[in-house]
């Protein structure tokens, strides 16, 4: 059978204050070594949670209601930031259509499609959004769980330097999943756009998450903006 499943499954139904990549720890590391910073873009003492639906994604449940499905790294599912205030949230909103966000941090290509062919039928949007990821990246499952290949995994470490050697596999790798999920979609009469992450991070004024890492709030909101604008004509 094939797995279908979150990264986050564990996670499923929980709320959390911190997640890998926005920790506590690299919060209050952040809070002395870059202060200035913090507060420059808001987040000295700004609280925010995690939230994770019954299939451990960052979204609320799954209804059947006129849907956008969104598919991605962190930059979608929308990492050190609130959850109202990331772009597939605020498009959906813009669109009178729930936001469906599969986004996984960290995630590859391969992600989005498994997602995408396991979830399709069921969430049966009008729309899929996928954002592309930044980096090499690539999937592997063994015994049935599923992870980010890692440089540093000594079990995969030969194959990954192999991998990266040449840009041609990660080229082809992406475009192919892109296209696949394209098929996917074409084959029900559902839209598909494909966007970068870099669309995203060049949105100007600077604007950075609580991790000092990620796009923050303006960049989100802009970057909604323009695409409500650019595929769906509205303002």
């Amino acid at each position: 059978m094939p797995n279908y499943d979150s990264f986050y499954k564990h996670l499923a139904n929980k709320t959390l204050d911190w997640l890998p990549m926005d920790t506590e720890e690299l919060y209050k590391k952040n809070f002395v070594d870059h202060h200035s910073e913090l507060a420059y873009h808001g987040w000295v003492d700004n609280h925010f949670t995690y939230e994770f639906n019954s299939h451990g994604f960052r979204c609320k449940e799954f209804t059947g209601k006129p849907s956008i499905m969104f598919l991605g790294c962190s930059f979608t599912m929308g990492m050190g930031l609130p959850i109202d205030l990331i772009w597939p949230e605020l498009l959906s909103k813009r669109l009178h259509l729930q936001c469906v966000n599969l986004g996984i941090a960290g995630s590859s290509a391969d992600t989005a499609f498994r997602l995408c062919h396991g979830w399709l039928d069921k969430i049966n949007p009008t729309t899929v959004i996928f954002m592309k990821p930044p980096g090499i990246r690539l999937e592997l499952v063994t015994d049935n769980v599923i992870k980010n290949v890692d440089i540093e995994d000594p079990s995969t470490k030969d194959f990954t330097k192999l991998w990266i050697s040449d840009d041609n596999n990660n080229y082809f790798n992406s475009e192919k999943n892109t296209l696949a999920m394209k098929m996917l979609c074409a084959d029900k009469g559902i839209g598909f756009i494909a966007v970068s992450h870099e669309d995203l991070v060049h949105c100007y004024p600077n604007s950075l998450a609580r991790d000092l890492a990620h796009p923050g709030v303006d960049k989100h909101q802009i970057f909604a903006k323009k695409l409500a604008r650019r595929e769906f004509g509205a303002g």
